[in-house]
């Protein structure tokens, strides 16, 4: 017995991406589903009864009419049941059917998405096929959570792409640059909460930068867990954790959510999700330029002092002209890897702004020397929630081989912004 699921139609080409579908809702024909035993017998269940009967344990494959498999991956880590699986192409205005069956073996744990989380070294380490990725520090003494180092697929680099000279794999962003210490590759802080600084660091004093406001600095204190998914196609956690004052106020609740997706050839694509809820007293997101909500340190190497190009959806280009212009997307690319007697490899990271953030497209703060982020407190005033009131940011973070036009990002904006229409058939 088998599954058919269905991708399709979208208004423009897609091509290389993960299509995703809910099992929650009942078959295109507007029937019920129903499980037929050997001897014919018909007992009415639910898509999720059906599925776990058949489907939960075990590895699973998605074949097109073609005949090309492509693995499968169930989960239901936010309480619905869903299948997601790699989708070569679609075509624009065509659907895409597929027939999820189980496989005749367990898939590879090396071909995919895999996190280890070693929470005696507070840290969650994601490889991707094998090859290390990202490592998400999240433990003390961290000040705030980040994601560093974020792995370019550089055969040059030692990324796991070609790579023969042995050499390690390479951060397309930095992570504690000497101009900016306090920079974290990828990461979530804010200047001025309630008075709290929780963008700088002790460190900063060193280099003559006190506390923003007030007399210390706040940190990001991970809580748990609640789950953390390895796959075929996509590996994720959704983390817990909480924004805590010098005196020991809580004054955010934090809820994170990161999925790094399994593409095919050079390029990376992952989703980090963040929803801020004030547990007690109201709390105030400051005016100021020392906000990372998010905010990505693009390495040196890349940057446009040192030969990159910055630039947005809207065809803006030069940090100059990018600055405070509001964009769907920004990007920075640049010559990665340099050897004597080849031309540079050139390389790019994007950032994607969700259509459903707040004040979508948002105003971008970037600078020649590598900072690219979103920051609504600074352009556009200072945000109160109220106590339990959510703010919630959505962005998509894309590595991609040449510059931003070359390496497809505004496609990528596109099929983030406009899914698919992914169902069961």
């Amino acid at each position: 017995m088998s599954l058919n699921v269905r991708i399709g139609p979208a208004a423009t080409d897609r091509a290389n991406f993960i299509a995703e579908a809910s099992l929650a809702a009942p078959p295109e024909n507007g029937g019920a589903w129903k499980t037929i035993d050997a001897a014919g017998n018909v007992t009415p269940s639910q898509i999720d009864d059906v599925v776990r009967a058949m489907w939960r344990d075990g590895a699973f494959e998605a074949v097109d009419a073609a005949g090309n498999v492509t693995p499968a991956q169930f989960d239901d880590v936010d309480g619905e049941l869903r299948v997601s699986w790699h989708v070569a192409a679609l075509p624009a205005g065509e659907e895409r059917t597929y027939e999820l069956r189980r496989a005749d073996a367990a898939h590879d744990e090396r071909r995919g998405i895999w996190l280890d989380d070693q929470g005696e070294n507070g840290r969650v380490v994601v490889y991707y096929g094998g090859i290390l990725q990202t490592i998400y520090h999240y433990g003390l003494p961290n000040y705030r959570p980040r994601f560093a180092p974020n792995v370019a697929p550089s055969g040059r680099a030692g990324s796991g792409v070609g790579a023969t000279d042995g050499s390690q794999p390479k951060s397309i962003t930095d992570d504690g640059p000497p101009d900016h210490t306090w920079h974290r590759s990828l990461w979530y802080a804010c200047g001025d909460l309630n008075g709290v600084d929780f963008y700088l660091e002790p460190a900063a004093m060193e280099q003559g930068y006190g506390p923003h406001v007030g007399t210390g600095y706040g940190r990001i204190v991970h809580r748990s867990f609640d789950w953390i998914v390895s796959g075929p196609v996509w590996g994720g956690f959704q983390q817990r954790a909480q924004w805590v004052a010098p005196d020991g106020r809580v004054l955010l609740d934090d809820v994170r959510r990161f999925r790094l997706y399994r593409l095919r050839g050079r390029v990376r694509l992952w989703d980090i999700e963040a929803e801020f809820t004030p547990p007690g007293e109201p709390v105030t997101f400051g005016q100021t330029n020392e906000n990372a909500l998010p905010l990505m340190r693009v390495a040196d190497i890349i940057d446009e002092w040192d030969g990159g190009t910055m630039s947005l959806s809207t065809g803006a280009t030069g940090s100059p002209n990018c600055f405070g212009q509001r964009a769907a997307w920004a990007d920075c690319s640049g010559p990665f890897t340099r050897a004597i007697g080849q031309e540079p490899e050139i390389f790019g990271i994007a950032m994607l702004d969700h259509p459903s953030n707040r004040n979508h497209p948002s105003a971008w703060f970037v600078r020649g020397y590598g900072p690219v982020g979103t920051n609504l407190p600074f352009f556009d005033g200072a945000l109160t929630l109220a106590r339990g009131e959510t703010w919630e940011l959505r962005h998509r973070l894309y590595i991609h081989q040449g510059y931003a036009e070359e390496g497809g990002v505004a496609g990528r904006f596109d099929e983030y912004a406009n899914p698919a229409p992914a169902t069961v058939a």
